[in-house]
């Protein structure tokens, strides 16, 4: 199901995370309003770039000139852990060689990509512990040069990395690592310096082009150019992309717009993600001390809780909230990763937590009372997803109400796991429902 953008507000709850190369910093913005409300405690990082909310439910930040990837509580900002980074005390390089890291990007079954812009390579790594597995893609493999932090899985399962220096997106099989071709280049767009490439679910990719000011819509699919959504038309004397100067980061509020960074003024603009009209400046200049913004998430008011539990294909599947934590948004998905390929999910949500050896997982919501929302069928890539029908739930007997929290898992089915049981759990969600 594509991703369906909402003409409303995003609402209590929610925030806006920007990160800012030149302050060192990640700011919590309201997602609301845009308005600051504290900045993540230092955890050693410098240079910040790429950033993605990981399978526990934590922010992992990459440092480029620290050289470590740092790991925060999403909701708090409080600092966490350095999770990748060389330890001098030891002969091993635990970074698998990995220079500046610059993009962070958690795959379908928690496996961690991580781009080097210095060494034209993407690594990964296990998203659990953070111990090196491999070079995914091999330095300038298919004319890579200057990866990106704004890095995407696409909807047909492949990597997307900006590639700076020459003006293109490349595109590699997660699997192989395998170069498959150019997805966007800068004959027919005018693309000058990509910073971040965005599936949004509307049937197309935008791309952040530094180099000229502008955002570029393409085709989700081919890479095929639609056109410049947000430009300056020199022909007239008003700037109509409202004063944008240096795109980097790209997101997609659930009120249905687009929220770009604009480096070089140190601000987030908001435009209309159907025609690229300029809405308003969403975070002022310098709020927060934000200095020349890459990167930008939004998290909704979710606390991820329980451990993975492994299963016939990994370690585990993991659950995760898309949208809004907002009754009013009516626009949240759950979304699965990391199940068994092709078989039946079902999706449920209980009112408290629970910890219960059940089949070869853990059931992690308190079994009475339990409703279950629906079944579903894991796609090739062991992910599904859920929209919530937020009429359904006001009139059930576990409704959702402003104030008050809810806790959902998936059932997975499992023939070939582990222990034999037929099925396994994922990790859980408490979903705090704000107004």
């Amino acid at each position: 199901m594509s991703l369906i953008l909402l003409a409303c507000s995003v609402l209590a709850g929610d925030q806006l995370l920007v990160g800012s190369y030149n302050s060192d910093s990640v700011a919590r913005h309201d997602a609301a309003t845009g308005a600051w409300i504290s900045n993540f405690a230092a955890g050693g990082q410098d240079g910040v770039l790429g950033m993605d909310i990981g399978p526990d439910g934590a922010l992992y930040v990459a440092s480029e000139i620290g050289n470590t990837v740092e790991r925060f509580d999403a909701h708090t900002g409080a600092h966490l852990s350095t999770f990748l980074w060389d330890d001098p005390s030891t002969v091993v390089n635990e970074l698998g060689g990995l220079v500046e890291p610059c993009g962070v990007l958690f795959g379908p079954e928690g496996e961690l990509y991580v781009t080097s812009f210095l060494q034209d390579a993407v690594y990964e790594f296990d998203g659990l512990g953070g111990a090196f597995r491999r070079i995914l893609v091999p330095s300038a493999s298919g004319g890579l040069n200057g990866p990106d932090a704004g890095i995407a899985i696409g909807p047909d399962g492949a990597l997307y990395v900006p590639s700076y220096w020459n003006n293109t997106v490349k595109r590699y099989d997660r699997v192989s690592g395998a170069y498959l071709g150019n997805f966007v280049v800068p004959t027919g767009s005018g693309l000058q310096r990509p910073r971040t490439i965005r599936f949004p679910g509307d049937g197309f990719a935008y791309v952040a082009s530094e180099g000229n000011d502008r955002v570029l819509r393409v085709e989700a699919f081919t890479g095929a150019f639609i056109n410049a959504i947000v430009i300056d038309d020199p022909l007239t004397t008003q700037n109509e992309t409202g004063g944008l100067d240096g795109p980097t980061g790209l997101a997609f509020g659930t009120d249905g717009r687009m929220y770009v960074a604009s480096g070089n003024t140190n601000s987030v603009l908001r435009y209309d993600v159907s025609n690229g009209a300029f809405v308003d400046v969403f975070v002022a200049p310098g709020s927060g001390g934000s200095s020349f913004p890459t990167s930008l998430l939004f998290r909704p008011d979710v606390r991820v809780y329980g451990t993975r539990t492994p299963n016939s294909c990994g370690r585990g599947a993991t659950l995760a909230l898309q949208g809004s934590s907002s009754l009013a948004a009516q626009s949240a998905r759950l979304e699965l990763a990391g199940a068994p390929p092709g078989e039946p999910v079902l999706f449920f949500y209980g009112a408290a937590p629970a910890q219960l050896p059940f089949g070869d997982g853990q059931l992690l919501v308190q079994r009475h009372p339990i409703r279950r929302l629906a079944f579903s069928q894991a796609d090739a890539f062991g992910r599904a997803q859920h929209w919530i029908d937020f009429v359904g739930a006001a009139a059930s007997s576990l409704p959702f109400q402003a104030g008050s929290s809810r806790f959902f898992q998936c059932w997975t089915r499992d023939p070939a796991g582990p222990l034999g049981s037929g099925f396994n759990f994922s990790t859980a969600l408490e979903w705090t429902f704000a107004p």
